[in-house]
């Protein structure tokens, strides 16, 4: 059967948008870089490409390159000891207090040759995030890996606000319980079955989704997807666009997992499936 002008369209605009996803996890500040994950603990904490460092560095970087002092589970100042050139935000510096994710101004970025560092904080507890920008894993990436495409999946959903936002204590990947913002849910049928999603915020007109499925072919911890809110009422959830987390690509990620109203009974094989080699 010949596809319309319409169908061809649509698809045309999905796998565009594969494309981008794609793209994303190949950046130099993609998810594949990330050569590790370290939680700080009170105290100085040792940084450099030594194996006994607390914060394990690529082998490009100094043996013993500095220290974080942590103080009161709030305060990382970054002191560099080794003889070699270290940008915070983009200018040379040896002695800085640096920014977490999640100050309004974002994280401070450490950067030395192709190696970037940065603070987290997940739930009560802060970490160092580290990347490489020439990690094997991003230049020999060969993209991600989808169903077919197919219309039929792409589903307009009724959403219903709750009163005010719902506060859920989500779990992620890493064990850590983090507070998460629901505005509300969404209905709808899906192969012959009525389903109910809650939703997070998603930003400006959209939801977000962290759901999973049966299948085998898809990723056992969950996947995400957004989808806009129209005026009037409605919802537009296309699974062709779900995606995997950023922990089906690397163990240094703290994916959320999905609310128990989010783990459907049946398989759902549209979207990305389960990546090669996945951890």
């Amino acid at each position: 059967m010949v596809a319309t002008a319409q169908e061809q369209t649509y698809e045309a605009e999905i796998e565009a948008w594969r494309q981008s996803m794609d793209e994303k996890l190949r950046a130099e500040t993609g998810w594949l870089t990330l050569t590790g994950l370290y939680w700080l603990h009170e105290g100085q904490n040792t940084l450099g490409s030594d194996p006994g460092c607390d914060v394990v560095l690529p082998e490009s970087t100094p043996a013993q390159l500095g220290y974080i002092d942590f103080h009161a589970q709030t305060t990382a100042t970054l002191h560099i000891t080794a003889s070699a050139e270290v940008l915070v935000d983009g200018v040379v510096a040896n002695t800085i207090r640096l920014r977490s994710d999640s100050h309004p101004q974002g994280a401070s970025r450490v950067e030395i040759g192709s190696v970037n560092f940065f603070v987290i904080k997940r739930g009560s507890q802060y970490g160092v995030r580290v990347r490489d920008r020439n990690k094997p894993e991003r230049l020999n990436f060969s993209g991600r890996i989808w169903f077919p495409i197919n219309p039929a999946y792409r589903i307009s959903a009724t959403f219903t606000p709750y009163p005010e936002p719902k506060t859920l204590q989500i779990a992620n990947v890493a064990g850590l319980l983090e507070p998460t913002l629901s505005p509300g849910v969404v209905d709808f049928t899906l192969d012959g079955q009525s389903v109910r999603l809650e939703a997070f915020e998603g930003g400006e007109n959209e939801l977000w989704f962290v759901f999973r499925d049966t299948s085998p072919l898809t990723y056992p911890a969950s996947r995400f997807l957004y989808a806009p809110i129209h005026p009037d009422g409605t919802a537009t959830l296309d699974f062709n666009k779900a995606y995997n987390p950023p922990c089906a690509f690397t163990p240094y990620a703290t994916c959320p997992l999905p609310p128990k109203q989010n783990i459907l009974a049946f398989p759902l094989e549209v979207g990305e499936k389960i990546p090669h080699g996945s951890v």
